[in-house]
């Protein structure tokens, strides 16, 4: 196809930056006041129209509940389908990059002078990490927004073209890309002279980066605002703050906290000085808060923990590649420019990393060189070759004859684009005319059980031949196309006419999922020393209850676990009740309520979910440290962490309850007979989409 222009952009989750070439220069694309940098983020005004970038965050200042940002955490996860409403408008992730999307397209045109009907290819970066799903969005987002998408980039493949283009590499180049939602690690073998890139290994997380940051350096001036005033900001009611007020102070603190976090890349400490902040108790309130690097550091040790966990076992244990093969460490995305990430990269894997290169530029101007070479609009470039990789396996649902339910890889994680392969499997049941093909994506590349995988969609073939179990056989063939898109085939082996094919539809549900989302749950049963004798024998009868005959394992899991003095962890997230239920006759009461330790243990549980995630607490007491629980719950709560918590006895202070985990997932009850009614009530709210 020809284009009478060619852009590349980084589409980000907080930051969004494009880039083209103009008479062979490279130029970034400059937004309103000469800005590179769009804010990922849209406003809806109360007539429905919608701004975007810095004007929608303005706005958002005052109006917080009309504003979206860092949306593209959500894209393509059709398991939590998530939306927001704004002035009446209901939005997607999806619908938010479009608008996004949008905006880079009038201001392209504005700046180039290029004609309203002009053809624009656009090359549009991802994480490496994204499944198809993402990917596939991302695509449809670029079309809704007027652009001839070219193709769909890896963002550690797009720092590292122009990272080789740059300084004209020619080995094995490691790169770490942190931008404000996700966390890529990617291997590259690369040849400048050749200008061919080969992907050989990727990992990361969808869920990690900047933003993180942001809201626990944002929770450190909740602390200190809660100290200094003796108000607490849990929500709205508790602070005293009307609704809107106080959501505009949230986005206040959030704001300055990514200011602090950008400053102390620069300097050693950073004076936070947000004068006339907000009223409490009819005064105004300014903030004035010295927060250094050392106590910005110490407070996101545990983001810390996890980004460099990871690339250490990635670099050390991945089998694609080994560590002294690695000619060059290049880092990417504005969370890199944190002190700590460059020297603890050196320390641990004895490489320095790349500092002359502008991180923040690099994966969009590598979008714009390969959007430039596959055209050669503006110049002579070489082409550039790309051999991508799958960052997950895929394989489908096998059903045993004992009727059990388990993954089965077909693509393998790190297979080259394009790639086919094919599986034979048999009918499991007597005079079995149809098989249902349920497609899954790996999350866990360990894990056999199909409830811990995500769930991509269906494909049935029909009019198979009657026979016993067994005789009838399939052909399940998966092919990845050039263009990245997942094609699935079933083959009735009997009779190769009969034959089902289809680009699997990332939006449907599978049949035995009945439409639900798919749900991680930590059950939390407060097991200290109060809940002796028969309240602990009702607590985990009414616990086998939910277990046994409310939840549904085909779709969701569970974690079991109690705390007292300290916290245990019965079983992990599992889809087996049986499991579950036989860990209940061995609890014991004993001990104090310590919340603190528990909520992190169920935080730890949940770490690795893909999810909707929820903790169900059931207590009967008020806990050892309440002041330090508030802060825990807080955290969970803004990382979409949902807790239930049902307060038992006439102990339980009420008001706490709601202070910490919100009125709405807030019960009571008089004593613990009640309990398995309230565990129904609780399960069919989740049901029906009211908690």
């Amino acid at each position: 196809m020809a284009y009478d222009y060619v852009v590349g952009i980084d589409l980000g989750t907080t930051t969004t930056l494009a880039c083209y070439f103009q008479n062979g220069k490279k130029k970034l694309l400059k937004f309103a006041g000469g800005a590179t940098m769009l804010p990922s983020v849209i406003y809806t005004t109360e007539n429905g129209s919608v701004k975007v970038g810095q004007v929608a965050e303005n706005n958002g200042g005052t109006n917080p509940e009309n504003m979206i940002r860092s949306a593209k955490t959500y894209i393509g996860n059709f398991e939590l389908n998530k939306t927001w409403t704004c002035n009446g408008k209901t939005y997607t992730p999806t619908d938010v990059a479009v608008e996004v999307l949008k905006e880079v397209r009038r201001e392209f045109i504005k700046r180039t002078r290029a004609d309203e009907n002009a053809k624009i290819g656009a090359v549009i970066t991802v994480p490496a990490y994204f499944n198809d799903n993402q990917r596939d969005e991302t695509r449809k987002a670029g079309t809704a927004a007027g652009f001839e998408v070219m193709w769909i980039l890896e963002e550690p493949t797009a720092a590292a073209i122009e990272a080789v283009h740059e300084k004209q590499l020619d080995k094995k180049v490691f790169v770490v890309d942190i931008g404000g939602g996700t966390f890529d690690l990617s291997v590259l073998e690369a040849n400048h002279a050749e200008h061919t890139y080969k992907a050989i290994a990727i990992d990361g997380d969808d869920r990690l980066g900047g933003d993180d940051f942001d809201k626990i350096v944002q929770e450190e001036f909740i602390r200190h605002i809660e100290d200094d005033t003796g108000r607490k900001l849990t929500n709205a009611k508790t602070s005293g703050l009307e609704e809107k007020d106080y959501n505009s102070l949230m986005i206040s603190l959030l704001i300055g906290a990514r200011t602090a976090k950008e400053k102390l890349s620069e300097v050693q400490e950073w004076n936070v000085l947000l004068p006339n902040l907000t009223t409490l108790g009819g005064k105004n309130y300014d903030l004035d808060f010295i927060l250094t690097r050392k106590s910005f550091e110490r407070i996101c040790k545990p983001l810390f923990d996890r980004i460099f966990n990871q690339i250490n076992s990635f670099a050390k244990h991945n089998k694609n590649f080994r560590l002294e093969e690695i000619g060059h460490i290049i880092l990417a995305g504005g969370t890199c420019f944190i002190p700590l990430i460059h020297e603890k990269i050196a320390q641990d894997l004895g490489i320095i990393p790349d500092d002359e290169l502008p991180l923040g530029q690099l994966v969009v101007s590598g979008a714009a060189r390969l959007a430039e070479s596959m055209t050669g609009v503006e110049s002579d470039s070489e082409e550039i070759k790309l051999s991508s990789i799958l960052p997950h396996s895929l394989g489908i649902e096998v059903v045993d004859h004992a009727n059990n339910s388990f993954f089965d890889k077909i693509l393998k994680k790190d297979s080259p684009y394009p790639c086919f392969e094919t599986q034979i499997y048999e009918t499991t049941e007597d005079n079995q005319t149809e098989v249902l093909v349920n497609v899954y994506e790996a999350v866990d590349e360990n894990e056999k059980n199909i409830s811990a995988h995500r769930f991509r969609g269906s494909l049935a073939l029909k009019d198979l031949p009657a026979a016993p179990q067994g005789k009838t056989k399939v052909e399940v063939k998966f092919e990845f196309t050039k263009d990245q898109r997942l094609k699935v085939t079933v083959i009735d082996k009997q009779n190769a006419k009969n034959s089902k094919e289809a680009f699997i539809d990332k939006t449907a549900k599978a049949a035995q999922n009945n439409s639900v989302s798919p749900i991680d749950m930590v059950l939390m049963i407060d097991n200290s020393g109060s809940m002796c004798g028969k309240r602990l024998q009702q607590a985990k009868e009414a616990a086998k209850n939910l277990i046994t005959k409310m939840f549904d394992f085909k779709t969701h899991r569970m974690a079991l676990m109690t705390f007292e003095s300290k916290p245990e962890l019965l079983s992990p997230l599992t889809n087996s009740p049986k499991i579950l239920a036989d860990k209940l006759p061995g609890i014991r009461d004993r001990g104090s309520t310590e919340m603190v330790s528990a909520f992190r243990m169920a935080e730890n549980a949940l770490e690795n979910s893909n999810r909707q995630k929820i903790i169900l607490m059931v207590t009967d007491g008020y806990p050892d440290y309440p002041a330090e629980t508030l802060p825990i719950t807080r955290k969970l709560r803004h990382n979409g962490v949902k807790i239930i918590a049902i307060g038992v006895g006439k102990d339980f202070n009420r008001s706490f309850l709601d202070e910490m985990v919100g009125e709405k997932n807030a019960f009571t009850i008089k004593n613990m007979s009640e309990l398995t009614a309230t565990f129904e009530r609780v399960i069919n709210a989740l049901k029906k989409g009211e908690l």
